[in-house]
């Protein structure tokens, strides 16, 4: 809520550019430019006091309705520790450059038909 009126705040009071704004708060320009359009139909409305307070109150929606499911399964999982176990005994065994590596290990899949990207094979954060 505060990120609104700081943004309204900087655009009406300050005069700074939305793409000043995107980066002094360090947020996208779109959501600078949602929020001032929103702020300016909410002016243009019948009671301006009554649609201001709803625009600083209001919880952001976010649309998660368009999401695709994970395509990391439980046979991708299985696939991964093998190749993870298999270079975990190369090293121990002295075949330190043998080993798979992240990039290997996508190779891989992909060939035995997987249907993944990159990312999915990276540990996560």
């Amino acid at each position: 809520m505060v990120e609104r009126q700081s943004i309204i705040h900087m655009y009406r009071v300050c005069g700074y550019s939305k793409r000043r704004i995107s980066r002094e708060l360090h947020i996208s320009r779109h959501t600078v430019d949602n929020i001032l359009s929103e702020y300016e139909a909410a002016i243009h409305k019948g009671n301006p006091e009554e649609a201001l307070s709803d625009l600083f109150t209001v919880e952001p929606k976010y649309g998660s309705s368009k999401r695709r499911p994970k395509r990391l399964t439980e046979d991708i999982k299985e696939e991964i520790g093998l190749c993870l176990k298999k270079s975990a005994s190369k090293v121990v065994m002295g075949l330190r450059k043998q080993r798979m590596l992240k990039k290997d290990i996508h190779l891989l899949l992909l060939s035995r038909g997987y249907r993944i990207s990159y990312a999915t094979v990276l540990p996560p954060k």
